[in-house]
């Protein structure tokens, strides 16, 4: 299996490189800078250069795969739009690419999620990263209107630590309460390996949490 990754030199996304590397996956990046990629002369490994917010770009990575996981974030940048600039280019790319699995990076907090999240949670993703958690549910709206078997990931605040598949997925729709509490980063890019390669979650919105 094939498959594109968008975000692999970011914390999450290296981490999603890594794990679908040691599954035996072969793995397209699509990467501003290759000399960041540790992986860049690994056989299974293609690097593509160019900018996640060109469709042009991300259809030229995407060509021959059969899932794309994007794994972008926005660094300490509290004010990005990067989701709303990626996540039409994204759609259109998959299109023209004939690629349908979709496994979106987003965060409990996002657009009107904040009505999952625990109260210090949503407080403080309010004051620090209201713009950012705005702009991200508008474009997990983009992604969830589209025809690509989208699954969008909504983790609550990261720690650090090894993959423990110790970790809880709820189902944003149909099931009720605030969810806390933190994930590790790598339980996070095993949610988001986990989704693109099977046919669990497709077309849901899911919370990861410990």
């Amino acid at each position: 299996m094939q498959l594109t990754v968008l975000g692999a030199t970011g914390p999450i996304g290296q981490l999603v490189l890594q794990q679908a590397l040691a599954a035996g996956y072969r793995v397209t990046v699509l990467v501003r800078d290759a000399a960041r990629l540790a992986q860049r002369d690994e056989e299974r490994v293609g690097v593509v250069i160019g900018d996640a917010a060109s469709a042009a770009d991300v259809e030229e990575a995407a060509r021959g795969s059969q899932a794309l996981i994007c794994a972008l974030g926005p660094g300490k940048d509290y004010k990005s739009t990067l989701a709303t600039r990626t996540a039409g280019p994204v759609l259109e790319a998959m299109a023209a690419a004939g690629v349908g699995r979709l496994v979106w990076l987003s965060a409990l907090g996002s657009g009107d999620t904040t009505r999952r999240q625990s109260l210090f949670q949503a407080w403080a993703a309010k004051l620090v990263m209201g713009r950012l958690m705005a702009d991200k549910g508008i474009a997990d709206e983009t992604i969830a209107r589209s025809d690509r078997d989208w699954t969008i990931a909504l983790p609550v605040m990261f720690g650090n630590g090894q993959t423990t598949a110790d970790y809880k997925t709820i189902p944003l729709d149909g099931t009720q309460g605030r969810v806390g509490g933190r994930i590790n980063r790598a339980d996070v890019a095993d949610f988001l390996l986990s989704a693109a390669t099977s046919d669990l979650w497709v077309r849901r919105r899911v919370i990861l949490t410990r």
